[in-house]
Formats: structure tokens, C-alpha cells, sequence
């Protein structure tokens, strides 16, 4: 198997656990659950993997992102989830955002070949993401450790786990 066919299966199979995760929060305030003040709750995960998702697409394919700069304050890092439900976007939007994200970059993913997986990201990208394949690596691994976190909170609800 390619790189590049393992990124993508990579890619398809977080976001496929994401979304059967998100399936599982049936109403609004599910989505504002939190099991210590402290955690992340559903909201904020799938907002902050939109909106690194659409970094990561900015950084291997600046004309193709799109502005998201307006949720940085909600979802960007150092952000806290905050429980009003009105500070934030719908679900059904920020589903939408999640889908769209991960489209793009998968788009970007598929322009290029295996040798672009090895160019350098441009100047100024975090020390630890040096080419673009460790980009398209992290948004694998960054995407597990918000569901994981999502799946915490779907127990805490009382919910039955997704695998098991």
C-alpha cells in the first residue's frame, strides 16, 4: 500500500469513528456534555478538528482553504468549551463544517503524488510538521485523540460504547 493510500484510508477511518461517535448525541445539550469542567465536550471537539482540519488544509494547499478565522475564538487552540449553547454554531452546522473540512483535504491529499508527500511545508509551519505527509499524519492522529475524548463524554451519558 502507498503512503498515500494509507493517509487516506488513515483519514477515513478517524472520521468514519467521529461521525458514528457524533451520531450518538441525539440532542443539542448532549453535545454541551461534559464529564469535569474541565473536558472538552462533543461541540468543542468537532469545531476544533473542522478548524485544524482546515489548517492542515491551509498548509498543503493555501488556495483551497477557506477563512475559518472567526472560529478561532471557539474552537482554536487554548480555547475552553463554554456550556451556552448559543455561543455556538448548531450541531447540524458544525457536522456540515466537519464534512467540508475533511473533503478539502482529502481533495489536497488526492492532487498530490507520493514524491509531494516529502516536500517541505511552507515557511513558518510548526518545527514538528516538516513535510506534507506529516501533516496529512497528524490530522490521523489529532482527529483519535478528539474522538477519544468524545467518547468519554458518551459514556458519561450513560451511552454504550461504539466498539465492544
Amino acid at each position: 500500500m502507498s503512503r498515500k493510500a494509507f493517509i487516506k484510508e488513515g483519514l477515513k477511518l478517524s472520521r468514519g469513528f467521529t461521525n458514528r461517535m457524533l451520531d450518538k448525541f441525539e440532542k443539542d445539550s448532549d453535545w454541551l456534555y461534559q464529564v469535569h469542567p474541565e473536558a472538552n465536550h462533543a461541540m468543542w471537539c468537532a469545531g476544533h478538528i473542522a478548524l485544524v482540519d482546515e489548517f492542515f488544509v491551509k498548509l498543503t494547499c493555501p488556495e483551497k482553504a477557506i477563512d475559518l478565522s472567526a472560529d478561532e475564538k471557539l474552537f482554536g487552540m487554548g480555547t475552553k468549551p463554554v456550556s451556552d449553547a448559543s455561543a455556538y454554531p448548531t450541531p447540524a452546522e458544525i457536522r456540515k463544517r466537519l464534512s467540508d473540512s475533511h473533503e478539502r483535504l482529502l481533495g489536497v491529499l488526492e492532487g498530490l503524488s507520493e514524491d509531494d508527500l516529502d516536500k517541505p511545508t511552507p515557511e513558518g509551519s510548526p518545527d514538528f510538521l516538516p513535510t506534507l505527509e506529516s501533516v496529512f499524519r497528524l490530522a490521523v492522529f489529532h482527529e483519535g485523540v478528539h474522538a477519544g475524548q468524545m467518547s468519554i463524554a458518551n459514556r458519561g451519558l450513560g451511552h454504550a460504547p461504539l466498539i465492544g
